[in-house]
């Protein structure tokens, strides 16, 4: 797999949430398709280890590869341990600031996705 595709969809504001809110849908992919482009809020290619895409909530965030990768470090560990493994690198999860480490020192926490607290994506 290369691609770390996220989608924000806007959810709809009534009296119990009348904020609206997001719900986030995150996968991975072997290659993008035109759907993953138009729609996807974020895309982080790992095999170049670089940013395809980045607008939330209809802004343009950071295109800077350390950041957008270590923001989504926090909350994807596992997953972002197999891209990097399976795009010929490690990860050296303690210290997520630093990708092109050789080693990795501790095993990555088990996570799962519908438990993960939602992403304020405003603030990427």
């Amino acid at each position: 797999m290369r691609y770390f595709v996220i989608t924000y969809i806007k959810k709809p504001t009534n009296r119990k949430n009348p904020d609206g809110g997001y719900d986030e849908h995150a996968e991975i992919t072997r290659r993008l398709r035109n759907r993953d482009i138009t729609t996807a809020s974020v895309i982080l290619d790992f095999k170049d280890m670089h940013v395809v895409k980045c607008s939330v909530a209809g802004q343009i965030g950071s295109r800077e590869w350390p950041t957008v990768h270590d923001y989504y470090l926090k909350f994807y560990s596992n997953i972002f341990e197999r891209l990097h493994q399976e795009n010929g690198r490690q990860i050296l999860l303690s210290d997520a600031s630093s990708t092109d480490e050789d080693t990795v020192t501790e095993p990555a926490l088990e996570q799962d996705s519908h438990k993960t607290q939602h992403v304020d994506p405003t603030s990427v």
